[in-house]
């Protein structure tokens, strides 16, 4: 009896140990399509999701903006729960800017994750009439998403180290209780 009380307080003290190594990883999924004309904003999403065994929470950071383009959102912090996506709605405003293609980075960050960045497409179309650009817009946004996601990192998908101790632990102290 006194060694079955020993393995299961050994196996309870893993668990614990197993349970406070969790990990903390984060990546943008998505990002809504954008299109604008030049001295005009628009709303996009961000959609965050939580690749980890724990959330935490997760602060939006946009990076290489082109010059004319600012981004604004009202609530650039939120908590992201594991296996969970969080959406983030934000504000794009273009200045005088040419019509044209750009781009930027929207990356998290949040303590213990790596980065987890995905770049976002910005069309800013010409002066026209509001149906022309309307009409264009909607072109945009139906077209399909082309991009193409690394393969997870095994390492970031297995379990915390101690659960295989654990279950080994589980079934000595089975085998032991049996004989």
């Amino acid at each position: 009896m006194k060694t079955v009380f020993s393995i299961s307080l050994l196996m309870l003290l893993l668990l614990l140990t197993g349970h406070a190594c969790g990990s903390y990883w984060f990546k943008v999924v998505d990002v809504s399509p954008i299109g604008l004309t030049p001295n005009s904003e628009t709303n996009f999403t961000v959609a965050v999701k939580g690749l980890g065994s724990n959330g935490a929470y997760v602060e939006l950071v946009f990076k290489n903006l082109s010059e004319g383009l600012s981004v604004a959102c009202p609530k650039m912090i939120k908590y992201v729960f594991p296996a969970g996506i969080t959406r983030y709605n934000c504000t794009l405003r273009a200045k005088d800017i040419a019509p044209g293609n750009y781009s930027f980075v929207v990356d998290v960050a949040a303590v213990g994750s790596p980065s987890g960045k995905k770049i976002a497409y910005v069309d800013v179309l010409a002066a026209m009439n509001e149906r022309a650009i309307g009409d264009q817009l909607d072109s945009v946004s139906n077209e399909p998403n082309l991009t193409v996601s690394a393969p997870q990192d095994r390492a970031k998908r297995t379990p915390a180290p101690g659960a295989l101790l654990v279950v080994i632990l589980a079934l000595l102290a089975y085998w032991r209780m049996r004989w």
